[in-house]
């Protein structure tokens, strides 16, 4: 096992190559318990758990698993088209890191998204037979009818599907209609919808599992998930 030096801890970090963490020390950025650090060479027998780099305290992690306050008008992508992606919310090192979203949220869509560089815990949650609801939060064009409940919670089928696809709960809190569902078909909550004869005018995620949105992060803010969270979650 490699030992672990200063410059290798940076590089995990998505601080750059081994030679881009050489820089940062040598220009005095790189401080540990507030003393500046000047050889990219030294070592440590335990990683320590945060490390301020030009000014930012970060956790040592090199498994990334992160809830995002998605705004609208941000897209989902690392190539975004029509919007800047939601990548930019976050540290530029994460995407050096290889993060990804898990699960997508439209541009038109807000609310609770999940990132992270662990191929295994993406499956896991994206995957139906985890069995993790997704909980959104929509106003409607229209009023919404015990009909139109009774039939989402039968079951409708939506263009290209083979089976009917069905709302878990639903619940009605004034202007909002609070919907869960088991699958992430695209735009499937919208698409359910607009099979009762509705439109969805705005769409928030507010949980996915046991995990809910954190408001207190505001629209474009981040966290890291808890240990607990994670565990919710795998």
């Amino acid at each position: 096992m490699a030992v672990l030096t200063l410059e290798r801890l940076l590089a995990s970090m998505g601080f750059g190559s081994r030679k881009d963490a050489r820089g940062l020390v040598r220009m005095g950025l790189v401080e540990l318990d507030g003393k500046v650090l000047d050889d990219p060479f030294m070592e440590f027998k335990t990683r320590p758990e945060f490390i301020t780099v030009n000014g930012e305290e970060a956790p040592t992690v090199e498994k990334l698993y992160v809830m995002l306050y998605k705004p609208t008008d941000v897209e989902c992508s690392h190539n975004a088209r029509d919007h800047k992606p939601v990548y930019d919310l976050l540290p530029e090192r994460f995407t050096a890191m290889g993060i990804q979203s898990v699960g997508r949220l439209d541009a038109d869509s807000s609310g609770l998204l999940l990132l992270s560089n662990q191929g295994d815990f993406i499956h896991k949650v994206e995957s139906p037979k985890k069995g993790l609801w997704k909980k959104y939060r929509v106003t409607l064009a229209r009023p919404f009818t015990d009909a139109q409940k009774a039939e989402l919670l039968a079951g409708v089928m939506l263009k290209d599907e083979r089976r009917p696809v069905l709302a878990r709960e639903i619940e009605v809190s004034g202007d909002a209609v609070d919907i869960s569902i088991g699958e992430g078909l695209y735009h499937q909550v919208r698409r359910m919808f607009a099979a009762v004869g509705n439109h969805v005018e705005t769409l928030e995620r507010i949980a996915i599992g046991p995990v809910v949105l954190d408001r207190t992060l505001g629209e474009g803010g981040w966290r890291f998930l808890t240990d607990e969270e994670v565990a919710a979650l795998s």
